[in-house]
């Protein structure tokens, strides 16, 4: 199967940089094209860096059985869920105007405020608050790396690296 193809079809890429507004009910509106390519249905969970990513969902499916092919009691794989499923809410959507409603435990982990940026990253959306991302765009290398390299050593030992 290539990059990018999930049963037998491509997924198109999520891309572009939008702001948006979160409402009083938690509510963002995703761009039309974008809202097109995340699908009926789709996952967010925290990020690496502290946004949050929204995975169309065939690529969570995608993750999920990666996830999954590795022993449950591999204690990479354990911390790694912990990091990132432990954070996660799937089988979301948008309404009928194109707005998700971004559960509160994850708003509040992100430190999504009113002002966010939308980025689109090839096979998910990063879901930055404002200020967050114009810290990251100041330092991308050490902006939000205690959880990035968390992340990033329990995958290796997942994955037996």
């Amino acid at each position: 199967m290539e990059e990018g193809e999930v049963s037998g079809s491509k997924l198109k890429p999520l891309l572009g940089t939008d702001e948006a507004v979160i409402d009083g009910k938690g509510r963002i509106l995703i761009s039309k094209k974008k809202r097109e390519r995340l699908g009926d249905s789709f996952a967010i969970c925290l990020g690496e860096n502290g946004c949050l990513n929204a995975y169309p969902g065939a690529r969570w499916d995608e993750l999920m059985a990666e996830i999954n092919s590795y022993d449950p009691i591999n204690h990479g794989r354990r911390q790694y869920t912990r990091l990132v499923l432990g954070t996660a809410d799937d089988e979301l959507s948008c309404d009928d105007q194109g707005r998700v409603v971004v559960p509160l435990k994850l708003r509040a982990l992100a430190k999504l405020t009113k002002d966010v940026v939308i980025v689109g990253c090839g096979d998910r959306l990063e879901i930055w608050d404002k200020a967050e991302h114009d810290l990251f765009l100041e330092s991308p290398d050490t902006y939000g790396a205690e959880r990035r390299v968390s992340i990033e050593k329990a995958y290796k030992e997942m994955k037996g690296a």
